[in-house]
């Protein structure tokens, strides 16, 4: 299973590298954390403390890959790594489908319906069927890689990559119905930092996202920015709404979180030099559980969204 121990987790005395993404159990009582080294560590989680196992982990089929986005439906698991798109199951990864051609790097990865889009470095968006792996479809998206996808609905999606721009995509017709491009405002743009985006999520007809423009909230059915949520030079790498805030964290040690007004609500500082990847768990505690992780390799956990309660350090 996902959970089997292949090897001895190395404890080390000083951080190397970094954390490239947190995958949650179906329970969300397990955190499988996976690093730049290619390693995958398991976390068990109880009560809004997390402890390391003494074991490191292995999954059949991406051994030796950077896992660098998953998406999980009803206990199936999309990855997309370095080499192309993996599925598998938390207790039976026996049944992995290994990499979907092409095998290119694939950085982002959501759940439409139950097929697959995944976002991949040649431009490419591709849509694959979530029980067999077949690849159904592409789409030439972007003038440079993909960087992120997330669902909007049953059948759109928004895409957001190298060459600045956002696309909301129908997966029925192929098109593109709506595109924006956040350098375009005169708010957001950041030319020293250039037009790239690296981060968005989207909600209803509420899209944030950010890169080298200064993160934004977007309202599609007007097509234009909003609120301009900014985190002055620094390049946000993570961005989710969550309840009625959204979180964000980029190449700093902060975690801001805003109102969808726009306003900051506050401001926390965590233990790591940057932040790859936050997750919110709901169900171990009455309060949400913010883990972020990054740079160094460890996680931190916060409660209550804003109170550091502790690090889990060293995931080399």
């Amino acid at each position: 299973t996902i959970l089997s121990c292949m090897n001895k987790a190395v404890v080390s005395t000083q951080s190397t590298g970094y954390v490239d993404c947190m995958i949650s159990s179906p329970a969300k009582d397990k955190l499988m954390v996976t690093t730049n080294f290619c390693k995958k560590f398991l976390l068990d989680v109880r009560s809004g403390v997390l402890s390391r196992s003494s074991c490191s982990t292995s999954v059949p089929g991406v051994e030796n890959q950077r896992i660098y986005k998953s998406a999980e439906n009803r206990g199936c698991y999309a990855l997309a790594t370095n080499a192309g798109v993996s599925l598998c199951r938390w207790d039976d990864v026996a049944s992995t489908s290994g990499s979907v051609e092409p095998r290119v790097p694939f950085y982002s990865v959501d759940w439409i319906g139950d097929n697959i889009i995944a976002g991949g470095e040649n431009g490419t968006l591709l849509e694959v069927d979530g029980n067999t792996g077949t690849h159904i479809s592409s789409y030439t998206a972007h003038s440079g890689c993909v960087n992120v996808v997330r669902t909007r609905d049953h059948n759109t999606f928004v895409s957001a990559g190298f060459d600045g721009v956002c696309r909301v995509w129908d997966r029925r017709s192929k098109d593109v119905e709506q595109e924006f491009t956040p350098s375009s405002w005169q708010q957001a743009k950041r030319s020293k930092l250039g037009t790239h985006l690296t981060c968005l999520d989207v909600w209803d007809d509420w899209v944030v996202c950010g890169g080298g423009p200064n993160l934004s909230l977007w309202y599609l059915k007007e097509d234009s920015g909003v609120a301009l949520l900014d985190m002055g030079d620094s390049v946000p790498s993570v961005v989710k709404f969550m309840q009625d805030s959204i979180v964000a964290a980029g190449n700093s040690s902060y975690l801001l979180h805003w109102g969808l007004s726009g306003k900051l609500k506050y401001k926390v500082t965590s233990k790591l030099e940057s932040i790859k990847d936050i997750t919110i768990n709901t169900t171990i505690r009455e309060q949400p559980v913010l883990l972020a992780a990054g740079t160094p390799s460890e996680v931190n956990v916060f409660l209550d969204l804003g109170y550091l309660s502790h690090t889990v350090p060293f995931l080399v």
